[in-house]
């Protein structure tokens, strides 16, 4: 499990009907023992009256895509809230590089200076990542997996640079992104040049009363 305080979950649309019929049929489907489900979670289903809930159930084929919607709304605001959806064991962590860096305006074969830092979110091995930007690793399909400039500059990880509230599991994308964008906004007010952490830095120093640079 992804968080231990969190049960597995399956996120499905099935043709029972809430209540009694459904508890009978997660109790005797073979289907549902094949997927080891053992109980329904009605608290994290749709209330009544939302679309997909007890009073509004999904007309088929008509409905096709609210469905898909829905089921993808729960499903995310289930792994954000750390529980293991479908079986998608995915967690994202915060990392800092520490590059070796010119001073700005001199040749970049001048006297390097390692205040500098690349901050990043992943949901692969932290080793792994860093390994990628080291190395400047490419997959298959050509697609580059590296930030040129963190490659270019790269000096070593100082994952222990990362504030203590700041190295906790995330567990959907969007908290990473702004958690991310958290740590730039940290080390720049150490006085580092930093890079890495856009996606929702605007957003991020808007929240927190920060002037945009």
């Amino acid at each position: 499990m992804r968080r231990l305080d969190r049960p597995r979950v399956r996120v499905r649309a099935v043709a029972v009907q809430p209540g009694l019929l459904l508890d009978r049929w997660v109790k005797r489907s073979r289907r549902a023992a094949r997927r080891d489900v053992v109980d329904v979670l009605y608290e994290l289903m749709p209330r009544r009256g939302e679309l997909g809930g007890r009073d509004r159930p999904f007309l088929m084929p008509e409905q096709q895509d609210a469905k898909e919607a829905v089921l993808k709304k729960i499903r995310q605001q289930l792994r954000c809230d750390g529980y293991t959806v479908n079986d998608d064991m995915t967690v994202w962590h915060l990392y800092a590089i520490e590059l070796a860096m010119p001073p700005r305006g001199s040749p970049k074969r001048g006297k390097a200076v390692r205040r500098a830092v690349y901050v990043g979110q992943t949901s692969v091995p932290l080793d792994e990542r860093i390994r990628q930007h080291r190395e400047g690793h490419v997959n298959a399909k050509g697609m580059r997996l590296h930030s040129s400039i963190c490659h270019e500059f790269f000096y070593q990880p100082r994952l222990d640079l990362v504030p203590k509230e700041l190295r906790q599991t995330l567990y959907c994308k969007q908290d990473a992104l702004m958690a991310e964008s958290d740590l730039r906004i940290h080390f720049e007010a150490q006085g580092y040049r930093v890079f890495g952490g856009t996606e929702r830095l605007d957003e991020r120093r808007a929240a927190l009363g920060i002037d945009p640079r």
